[in-house]
């Protein structure tokens, strides 16, 4: 359910699915995604991202109260199928309503921007988080103190779960750890707005180090945000995939179907390198599916992976602006 409402978010802003790409690259180079060690788990990092798109000057998405006005979990009574398909309408019909409003005035901030204010925003989180708590519901800092759900103060990180109100999605991040996950949001927000970074640097600073060989230097100022930086455009054949958002699309592929997959390049399992292939070491692991032409009628010929061996070079990996900073690939 959850996973659901949050591709109804990325409906309103697609910048937020891209942010996630990017954060959750930047998060595990810096070992700051791992639940187990007491820092942040995935879901807790796309909270914080709608926290800041919701806390912008010009906010890119709305409290999730204007979603759904309830407690998502307490509504889930009778029939579980029934109370999920009206909350889910419930939502889509605000989503939809917040979209049509044509007197707010639309955020233009590029990824690259957002991405700088999204590790200002949070440099200074270990201090806040000692008498405030992240609210998505309203949007905004909450003191603890003002609801006596949050008490006892038992937890250095309180980020409530607005679809789960008032379970703390950080629960299982540690003191030491937010200090540290402090200093990390700190330094590689001193190193981006820095006149004097170069182009190996930014990329170890955002990507890990199996990561930053596949992206190649272009033209470009040195001192911007994106560094000059994007996927080397050159024509290849990739293995894909899928994490749980994208399945309910790739389960109804056809081998003809011209498709635009993005995603998160990682290195394969040992046990499925294909070695004769140059990019065998490698997959990518599609977060996001879209059908560009879904072949509708029958075809007088049968197309099997053979005939898509003939056509290699006809799939490409295009390069696109701020590659980098959107931690995906478009094939």
């Amino acid at each position: 359910m959850k996973s659901r409402l949050l591709l109804r978010i990325n409906e309103i802003d697609g910048r937020f699915r891209n942010m996630v790409l990017l954060v959750k690259e930047w998060a595990k180079a810096h070992g700051i995604n791992d639940s187990k060690s007491g820092t942040l788990n995935s879901y807790c990092l796309r909270l914080l991202i709608i926290f800041h798109f919701q806390t912008c000057v010009l906010a890119l998405l709305p409290p999730l109260k204007e979603i759904y006005p309830g407690n998502m979990v307490d509504d889930l009574t009778g029939v579980r199928a029934v109370a999920e398909r009206h909350n889910e309408e419930v939502c889509a019909e605000n989503v939809m309503k917040f979209k049509s409003d044509k007197s707010r005035n639309r955020n233009q901030s590029s990824l690259s921007e957002l991405t700088v204010s999204f590790l200002a925003k949070f440099s200074d989180i270990s201090l806040r988080a000692v008498e405030e708590r992240i609210c998505l519901y309203t949007g905004q800092w909450e003191p603890i103190d003002s609801n006596m759900r949050w008490l006892p103060k038992t937890y250095a990180l309180f980020v409530e779960d607005p679809f789960e109100k008032p379970a703390n999605c950080a629960r299982t991040v540690s003191s030491q750890q937010l200090v540290r996950i402090s200093e990390v949001f700190q330094a590689t927000h001193h190193m981006l707005i820095s006149g004097h970074q170069n182009q190996h640097s930014l990329i170890a600073m955002l990507v890990r180090p199996q990561l930053s060989q596949f992206f190649a230097r272009t033209p470009g100022n040195p001192s911007s945000y994106h560094g000059g930086y994007s996927v080397t455009p050159r024509p290849q054949m990739q293995r894909v995939t899928t994490l749980p958002d994208a399945h309910f699309v790739i389960n109804d592929l056809r081998l003809e179907y011209v498709i635009v997959v993005e995603g998160v390049v990682w290195s394969r399992p040992s046990e499925s390198v294909n070695k004769k292939r140059k990019t065998g070491m490698i997959e990518v692991a599609a977060e996001h599916v879209q059908v560009l032409n879904a072949v509708r009628s029958k075809l007088l010929f049968l197309v099997t992976i053979s005939d898509m061996e003939l056509m290699k070079n006809k799939f490409v990996m295009l390069p696109r602006e701020d590659a980098l900073l959107d931690g995906s690939v478009v094939a």
